[in-house]
């Protein structure tokens, strides 16, 4: 059997666990009818499903376990991780995309350059042992790449591109982005990583990467037209976000971030549809840029 089959396999009994509870007969009535009209056989059997729930949570982190009180299998949502979800996500975008190549001209994806993923792995096994890289570094405003040593913590997407948060040679933390990279060396040998700050909290403070240790978390306030709220709805702009106003003219919400240069890039992007209500320097340097636009002022 081979290992996409029990992808295939795996990512259905997942779907199934979400959305209810199954006995041994609700899996393989499923897992035959997905079969019906593919060249994969997806039908097992009990001792191959306990293997396939072990792999799906060493894999993807989601816990599956049989309720021997119910007599089903079902989720453990307590045990477990939705961060995984995304794995998910990607293996479902791959199963789309090999079908759309028989439907050409019919489904039409996002053209995507994630450049620098093949750096991940070099740079996950340096987060996990601890361990200092030399990497090519190329900023865009200088046209030249450079050698930069860093200690590699964390990991971090944002638009589609990846970004690594690492100490520098001064002891500073800073963001690289991968795409940037143009090579990269591991150095053997542990280093000594200064204690790192809350990550999830300093990325909880921010939309995007940039976040300033000087400056606040501020509650923005936002307007939009009752067109527009329905999308910030079903899409929040942040975690934090919170409704207060939503009468079927407008949607009110409110966030808790600091300002910076995503957050203002975001409020630009939904254009004459959303109002900065607070606070007032957002409220200004949001005017300040739609100025700047139609007068060119950055053309020098």
């Amino acid at each position: 059997m081979s290992k996409l089959t029990s992808l295939y396999r795996q990512l259905e009994i997942i779907k199934l666990a979400k959305k209810e509870s199954f006995t041994w007969g609700r899996v393989e009535e499923h897992l035959e009818r997905k079969s019906e009209g593919t060249d994969l056989d997806l039908l097992i059997s009990k001792r191959t499903l306990n293997r396939d729930l072990k792999e799906i949570q060493e894999l993807f982190g989601i816990v599956i376990e049989f309720n021997f009180k119910a007599g089903k299998y079902q989720l453990n949502i307590e045990e477990s991780s939705e961060n995984h979800l995304e794995i998910l996500e990607s293996f479902e975008t791959i199963q789309a995309f090999g079908r759309a190549q028989k439907l050409k001209g019919k489904v039409f994806f996002e053209e995507r350059l994630a450049r620098g993923t093949e750096y991940l792995k070099p740079l996950l096994d340096a987060i996990e042992n601890q361990e200092q890289v030399m990497i090519s570094y190329e900023k865009y405003w200088r046209g030249h790449a450079e050698y930069r040593k860093i200690r590699p913590v964390a990991l971090k997407e944002y638009l589609h591109r990846w970004y690594v948060l690492a100490w520098n040679e001064r002891d500073y933390l800073r963001f690289y982005g991968l795409d940037r990279i143009k090579s990269i060396e591991s150095l053997p040998g542990k280093v000594s990583v200064p204690p790192t700050p809350d990550l999830e909290t300093r990325f909880l403070e921010t939309i995007g990467i940039i976040n300033d240790p000087e400056q606040p978390v501020e509650t923005v306030i936002l307007t939009f037209t009752e067109f527009k709220g329905k999308y910030i709805q079903s899409m929040p702009l942040h975690p934090t976000q919170q409704i207060l106003i939503d009468d079927g003219k407008i949607l009110q919400i409110s966030i808790r971030v600091k300002i910076n240069y995503e957050l203002i890039s975001v409020i630009l992007s939904h254009g004459d549809e959303v109002r900065v209500e607070n606070p007032e320097r957002l409220r200004e340097m949001v005017r300040q840029k739609t100025e700047n636009i139609l007068n060119y002022l950055w053309v020098k």
